[in-house]
């Protein structure tokens, strides 16, 4: 049995060319494969006259840029990276002062509380190597602050509008408390989502070996070369071969009955979690979980769907997953729907703002999609 590489003829052809920009592949690895093994070509391809459909500039100048998440997941496919099943999710607790979400002067006292701001995640993944073994990343730790993010957004617009004292050449978000404690809760709700998109990025770039940034004139060829090691068809083929005759033979292994109890064990018991109640002269208190404590109570209001397609639709223009020909209806969705309180009782309209969710998630991987209710 010979070792065998698969892939587009030319691609192949080009990727072994000594001083092949961006090849990402170790040739002298692939040549001593194992018979049990083969390796997968791949080339992913891009614009290099439309950079910013698939990366992101890292400086003003746009000189510098990295891959955008869409980009990552098909580097990911295309080295045969995959995430792996422990990942660590924490409540990211601070103590802040909530002045700017109650919309107080900017010389009142403070108001500190501490509260849950966000998401951390712990992540890592594998990757398949020339010799059979698994190599695995380190572990990627990211935190998403939530709170940061919005008073960035409520300053922003207050500094627009000059403490909204001149019109704002776009609709106003965050005009009142109520306002930005809803927006604090929608970005809260995403914290864990994008947390975790961005620790994957970071492991995804360790073990493909990409570089921290990719200078303009690095990314003129237009496409990226990757291999994926995997076992080869022949031996699975021949291990189904064998499986199949010894179950002919009766050579089975004897299989725990699917509904038969598990064994007894003694039921963990958990602590209570330790809060803290509001203050009643502060109609913006926040219940806060004590940090040691197993379980958290985070009040969060229940969303409509309007509310919910809105959350979704920002949330991938954010972490730009948004295909560009589809970044100017997505505008006029999300307008319709911020003027619209009613928007899921229009019938003729609001199938098509749900069809346009669809195409959109579509082009996204499962691994970066958001999880909601809209589709029932």
């Amino acid at each position: 049995m010979s070792k065998r590489i698969f892939g587009d003829a030319e691609t192949i052809r080009k990727a072994r060319e000594a001083g092949t920009a961006n090849n990402y592949i170790n040739w002298d690895a692939i040549n001593e494969l194992p018979e049990e093994y083969e390796a997968v070509i791949t080339e992913i391809k891009f614009d290099p006259k439309k950079l910013e459909s698939d990366f992101s500039a890292v400086d003003s100048k746009k000189t510098t840029w990295m891959p955008q998440p869409q980009l990552m997941y098909r580097i990911a496919e295309a080295c045969g990276i995959s995430g792996g099943n422990d990942s660590q999710v924490e409540p990211l607790y601070e103590e802040v002062d909530i002045n700017p979400m109650l919309m107080k002067p900017m010389d009142a006292e403070p108001c500190i509380r501490k509260m849950i701001v966000g998401r951390q995640v712990t992540k890592y993944s594998e990757r398949l190597q020339e010799d059979g073994t698994f190599l695995r990343s380190s572990p990627c730790t990211v935190a998403y602050n939530a709170f940061e993010r919005c008073a960035i957004m409520w300053a922003d617009e207050e500094k627009w509008t000059e403490g909204y004292s001149k019109p704002n050449k776009f609709d106003n978000k965050y005009d009142t408390p109520y306002r930005r404690r809803s927006h604090f809760y929608d970005e809260l709700k995403f914290a864990h989502s994008k947390a975790e998109t961005k620790a994957h990025e970071k492991t995804i770039r360790e073990l493909a070996g990409l570089q921290t940034g990719y200078k303009t004139e690095m990314l003129q060829g237009g496409s990226l070369t990757f291999a994926k090691i995997r076992r080869s068809r022949e031996i699975l083929k021949m291990e189904s071969a064998a499986r199949l005759g010894a179950m002919s033979r009766g050579e089975v292994a004897p299989v725990r009955a699917l509904f038969a109890p598990d064994a007894e064990s003694e039921p963990a018991t958990e602590p209570e979690p330790v809060t803290q109640p509001a203050s009643s002269s502060d109609p913006f208190a926040l219940e806060v979980t004590d940090v040691t404590a197993t379980h958290e109570t985070e009040p969060e209001p229940k969303k409509t769907p309007r509310e919910c397609l809105i959350a979704t639709l920002e949330h991938y223009k954010t972490e730009k997953l948004v295909p560009e020909n589809m970044i100017k209806e997505t505008d006029n969705v999300l307008t319709w729907l911020t003027k619209n309180a009613d928007a899921e009782t229009k019938k003729d309209l609001w199938p098509k703002a749900i069809l346009r969710l669809t195409l959109i998630e579509k082009t996204i991987p499962e691994k970066g999609r958001v999880t909601h209710d809209l589709y029932k």
